[in-house]
């Protein structure tokens, strides 16, 4: 944006530049005009000047000349700015009101854009045009959503019916070792696909605003709940943790639970055996750290089924999800790679 001049400043600038070019072009014509003049005055009244009196004479001409037309150069320029700003100011209103409406608009806040009524023909067009181009942003969007939404909720009772099955099929004592490695393989894969479908549900609800309830949250408690419930997943992990007591935010304490738990739960994925990861929360900031070899695409990582590793494949949710939950509550949620480490931190 430091290239960048507004409309109005750089007509102004080129008007001044201009204006400049013409007050330095009209001096000598000034002066040649009136010496001539000067001259006739005196020819015709048989006046002759000593050379010493015709060179003060043009000196005081020119700096007559000079003085007068800057003083009027400077009125005439510095009421055309004002003028200018002025007029300007209520002309351009009605752009900048659209502008700041459009900057503050949110898909997510089910809410349209209202834009005041004018009286000018051109700005009156655009607001109209630009309102047909939201609501059918909106209409699309809506759509998609409840198109999410319903779709997740259908499957999941087929889901859960095919899961049962398969797990009724793997107690068959008839089954072969190709058969059942199979039908554990088709539930692994059933598995996957429930979770994705909870958590395309789970992310159509936040979008939704369905999580309503918003309370002081001790997140140093369902920290370390979540903590003690991972002991079992670590094998030869193990997590660093330097959690400060009494760290208070504003949410929903669900949300923020699922959040702390796909953020480990990535971490975790994303360790080798042997390694350590590192935890701290203090009540500004939630930092988790784990050993990598290269860096991840930062632009990528949080958008929906973006895995972070192609090595070890999520649902491509996880993080799309912990998005969700911090732009809710207005919480920056960031990634970093600094000495062969993973770090995410989110800051409330």
């Amino acid at each position: 944006m430091g290239g960048m001049n507004k409309l109005l400043n750089k007509s102004l600038r080129r008007f001044t530049v201009y204006a400049g070019f013409v007050l330095a072009c009209s001096i000598p014509v000034y002066y040649i005009a009136i010496s001539k003049l000067w001259q006739y005055e005196l020819d015709e009244h048989n006046i002759i000047l000593t050379p010493e009196a015709g060179r003060e004479d043009t000196f005081l001409f020119i700096g007559a000349i000079t003085l007068l037309t800057v003083f009027f150069f400077v009125l005439i320029l510095g009421g055309f700015v004002l003028l200018n700003r002025k007029i300007s100011r209520r002309l351009w209103q009605p752009f900048y009101q659209t502008l700041e409406k459009i900057k503050s608009f949110d898909l997510n806040s089910n809410t349209t854009v209202k834009f005041e009524p004018g009286n000018i023909i051109e700005f009156e067009e655009l607001n109209a045009s630009i309102n047909k181009l939201l609501e059918r942003n909106i209409a699309t969007f809506r759509q998609q959503k409840e198109f999410t939404e319903n779709a997740s909720h259908e499957l999941q009772t087929p889901l859960a019916i095919v899961q049962s099955k398969m797990d009724l099929l793997l107690q068959d004592g008839a089954l072969t070792s190709a058969q059942s490695q199979i039908i554990e393989e088709t539930n692994n894969a059933l598995s996957r696909v429930s979770r994705i479908n909870k958590n395309l549900l789970l992310l159509a609800k936040i979008e939704n605003q369905q999580f309503l309830e918003k309370q002081q949250v001790n997140m140093s408690e369902p920290l370390q709940e979540i903590l003690d419930l991972l002991s079992g997943l670590l094998e030869d992990r193990s997590i660093e943790s330097n959690i400060s007591p009494n760290c208070i935010v504003e949410g929903n304490r669900i949300l923020v639970e699922v959040m702390l738990t796909n953020l480990l739960m990535n971490s975790l994925r994303h360790t080798e055996s042997g390694i350590k990861i590192e935890l701290s929360l203090s009540p500004v900031e939630l930092v988790i750290s784990n050993p990598g070899n290269y860096p991840l695409d930062g632009s990528k990582l949080f958008r929906r089924f973006s895995a972070a590793s192609s090595q070890t494949p999520g649902s491509g949710l996880g993080l799309s999800i912990v998005k969700e939950i911090c732009s809710r509550y207005n919480w920056d949620v960031g990634y970093s790679f600094a000495d062969g480490r993973h770090v995410f931190s989110i800051r409330f």
